[in-house]
Order: C-alpha cells, then sequence, then structure tokens
C-alpha cells in the first residue's frame, strides 16, 4: 500500500512539474515582468528585485525558484533636478522607453529538471493625459531546460510487488539539455493620481494589462518522437492602490489569471497597507514606511498569506501557500514559503505630487 501511494504521489508530482511551463511565485507583484513585457519601467525609474521559492518539502524533493529581475528607463541623465531643495524632482524627460534583463532558474523533484530563462525587455510609453499612460512591450531571450531521467520513477517498473529499477521504464530519452530562443510581448493601461498633500492619502492608482509569451510556440521536447511545442500564454492581470482620505491604510486589490493550453490560473486578493512614518517633502530625510498584510486564493490550488514591509526606497515580502488542492492529504495542507527583496528609485513615496507631471 505504501509503495503503491508514493508512486501515486510521485505521478501527481512529475505531471505537475512536466505540465507546469513557466515560473510561478505567489507574489506575482514583486515579478512584473514574468507578467506582463509592458510593465518594464511603469512604476519606478529603476528597480531591482529578487525572488526565491520553494515548496513541496513535506511531500518530496523541494521544487526551487530563483528569479532576478532589473528594471530602469533609459537615458536617466536627461532628468534633471527641478529644484535643489527637492533632490529627486526631476524636469519631464524626452525620453519614454524603458528596459529590463531577468534571470529566473527552477529545480523540480528528483530528477532535478531546471529551466534557467535569460531575457531582455523593451518597453515604450504613450501618455494620454496627465494621469494615464499606454505602454507596450517587448520582450526576448533565450531558455534552457535539464533533467537527469536516471532519478525517476515510472509506473512501468512495478512489478506488481515492488519497484524494480532494472526494469525498463519505456521512455526514450534523446537529450537531457537543450535550449531554445523565446519572444513575449504585452500592452498595459496605468492611471496614477497622486495625493493632494503628503498627509490627504487621497492616491488612486490601476494598472490593467494583457501579456502574452512563448509567442513562437518552441519546441521543449526531451524524448524521441514527435515535437512538443510550448503553448503560448497569456495572462491578464490587474493592480490597483486606494488611499483611504485623511488616514494612514491603503487599500491593495490585484489579480493575475493566465491561460497556457488547457491549463487556467485564477490568483486573486487584496493586501491592506498602513502608513507608519510620513516623508518629508521639501529635505527628503524622512523616508515614508508601511506594512501590509494580504491574502490571495489561487483557484483549486492555495490560500496565500503575505507581508510586505516597505521602508524608504527598499521593501521585503514574505508569503506562505496553504495547500487547498487533491494533494493537500499528503502534504498536510503545507505549500511553499516564497521571499522577495526590492530596491527602487526613486522612493514610490516620496515627491508623489511631482511625479504625476514629470514621470513621461
Amino acid at each position: 500500500m505504501k509503495i503503491k501511494l508514493v508512486i501515486l504521489v510521485t505521478g501527481c508530482l512529475m505531471y505537475n512539474t512536466l505540465s507546469s511551463q513557466d515560473f510561478h511565485f505567489s507574489q506575482y507583484n514583486e515579478n512584473p515582468l514574468l507578467m506582463n513585457p509592458a510593465l518594464a519601467g511603469a512604476t519606478n525609474v529603476m528597480r531591482l528585485s529578487v525572488s526565491y521559492r520553494s515548496q513541496w518539502q513535506s511531500v518530496t524533493t523541494p521544487f526551487s525558484s530563483y528569479g532576478l529581475s532589473f528594471e530602469s528607463r533609459f537615458k536617466a541623465s536627461n532628468w534633471d533636478k527641478a529644484d535643489p531643495k527637492q533632490t529627486m524632482t526631476f524636469k519631464k524627460s524626452k525620453n519614454r522607453m524603458a528596459g529590463g534583463i531577468t534571470i529566473y532558474n527552477d529545480k523540480a523533484g528528483d530528477s532535478k529538471m531546471g529551466t534557467l530563462a535569460t531575457n531582455l525587455t523593451y518597453a515604450m510609453f504613450f501618455p494620454l493625459n496627465k494621469n494615464s499612460n499606454l505602454s507596450l512591450g517587448l520582450q526576448g531571450g533565450f531558455v534552457q531546460r535539464k533533467m537527469d531521467p536516471t532519478k525517476l520513477i515510472y509506473g512501468a517498473q512495478y512489478n506488481g510487488y515492488t519497484y524494480d529499477p532494472t526494469m525498463s521504464s519505456g521512455e526514450a530519452y534523446s537529450r537531457q539539455s537543450f535550449m531554445y530562443g523565446d519572444l513575449g510581448s504585452g500592452i498595459c493601461y496605468t492611471f496614477n493620481r497622486e495625493e493632494r498633500s503628503i498627509t490627504a492619502n487621497d492616491r488612486i492608482m490601476a494598472q490593467v494589462g494583457l501579456g502574452a509569451f512563448h509567442l513562437t510556440r518552441p519546441n521543449q521536447n526531451f524524448t524521441n518522437g514527435e515535437k512538443d511545442r510550448l503553448h503560448r500564454k497569456y495572462v491578464f492581470h490587474g493592480n490597483f492602490l486606494f488611499g483611504i482620505p485623511n488616514s494612514k491604510i491603503g487599500i491593495a486589490p490585484s489579480w493575475i489569471t493566465q491561460f497556457q493550453g488547457s491549463s487556467k490560473e485564477i490568483n486573486a486578493g487584496m493586501m491592506i497597507k498602513y502608513y507608519i512614518k510620513d516623508n518629508s517633502k521639501y529635505t527628503g530625510f524622512l523616508k515614508q514606511s508601511s506594512i501590509g498584510l494580504g491574502a490571495y486564493y489561487r483557484t483549486g490550488d492555495a490560500v496565500v498569506s503575505t507581508l510586505l514591509i516597505e521602508t524608504g526606497r527598499f521593501a521585503i515580502g514574505f508569503s506562505y501557500d496553504i495547500n487547498t488542492s487533491k494533494l493537500a492529504a499528503a502534504s498536510n495542507a503545507k505549500g511553499g514559503f516564497e521571499i522577495s527583496l526590492r530596491m527602487m528609485t526613486p522612493t514610490a513615496f516620496l515627491y508623489q505630487r511631482h511625479a504625476s507631471k514629470t514621470m513621461f
């Protein structure tokens, strides 16, 4: 009975690994270029983020994912200081382009099935009015996939009584590593009405976009025979921030919906932010800080609890997935732990009123 359970659970995990064709992070807002290339440079002049995720430690060999993302608006030297006292307020830039680079790597299960993806992103921004703009993005790069098939267990190697590694798996692997080119694009609408004053807390921000990935449908087959073309992935996302006027609380609902082949994922929830300290609008010596608590639901899979601490230019996020899928019986509802680090300039809080006039 135990060997059957092991084979069943291993099979489920192998299926999820083989059919899960892209990187997966619960803190999706901390990995914007995985959602949409048009988000490069959409929020900050410069942004650097690092993410780490580990899951299924209670079931099998942990699945680990790492990510590094850097994005910046081009020709930052064009952003001249408007006022010596307001050291991070800039004149209107003539440049409306941005770019980014992402490096993501993961390892899954006993076979160490891994994916290493490096992409460059380019985005252009078109202002619609003083509070909103439309951006278009293009992303391209290379992906390497590899695995060790000798570490896998197959149903064909169960002789009716026990697992027999000497039996043939019935699989014909032609390669253990390969590389392919990849291409993606996206469009995003951003609305940003800044607060009237530092203490008003009446800011409204909204981003809605659509990203498309694997446009050329590259082949990703480890075995001989017919090609296994990677399905195109479409991502529809929304991210909002509403300040409650004359309070220290902000509400940030968001969602991401992903479609890839026959697979679909919907992740939605909300974070409540409490602003601890205000900025000095003129000296910049005081940096606003906030702490946010959020809860999200990934349909048919997990409930995600999130903690986000932001202080000045830096932020750190923690999240944990509570498994609610059919695998919960084997995992004891233990899903995945995730941590993210973010550094940005200028700070997302400082000189917001000027930013709406100078960003584009």
